[in-house]
């Protein structure tokens, strides 16, 4: 829900082909692939955090039945697996960085992460700077967490990041206060939206 408008929202994590993995935020890219169908022949269309904003804020078109695809942590393979199947469906997603895990094992490199801003299929947004338990951080913290991961992205991606996506739904009163000083909204994994 953004400012009364309410749209879906599918939630995603890694997209890989280990049987041993595949679990309620883990899809095989098969899967993945016929979910893009299901929803194109059904006549959804994917849209961007922005595209939403744009459409509360400005009065900018929004399709008739608009989605959002998000994905959470920044795996390598949201960049391998998931952008040529955005590419093919002409489908767009958001995915939620952690700036401290860009360039670890599993989780994209900063080109990658600038590959896929640039596509326009791609919108990069902030899972806070380390993806910590927001519920147990102080203020400092807090600021330290949403400031340096928006700073970090605007850096890499040239795009002020304006959502947040609380890690593993962490939150406390303190939090969602702080978040709202840098970010326009928040998300979180149970579905609920913060303004």
């Amino acid at each position: 829900v953004h400012n009364g408008v309410r749209v879906p929202v599918i939630m995603y994590h890694a997209v890989m082909d280990y049987a041993s993995r595949l679990g309620k935020y883990v899809i095989s890219p098969e899967e993945l692939e016929s979910d893009f169908k299901w929803l194109s022949e059904n006549g959804y269309t994917a849209i961007l955090s922005e595209d939403l904003i744009n459409y509360t804020e400005n009065g900018a078109a929004l399709p008739e039945k608009p989605i959002l695809l998000t994905f959470d942590d920044g795996y390598d393979d949201n960049y391998t697996e998931l952008f040529p199947l955005l590419q093919k469906y002409n489908a767009k997603a958001t995915i939620f960085v952690i700036p401290k895990a860009i360039g670890t094992p599993h989780k994209m490199t900063a080109e990658q992460v600038q590959e896929l801003s640039r596509s326009g299929l791609v919108s990069i947004q902030s899972h806070t700077y380390s993806h910590g338990n927001l519920s147990t951080m102080d203020e400092q913290t807090l600021i330290f967490e949403m400031e340096q991961s928006q700073n970090y992205l605007a850096a890499l991606t040239g795009q002020v990041p304006y959502a947040v996506c609380y890690p593993e739904g962490t939150r406390s009163e303190l939090s969602i206060e702080v978040a709202g000083r840098y970010y326009d909204y928040g998300l979180l994994m149970n579905g609920q939206l913060y303004n």
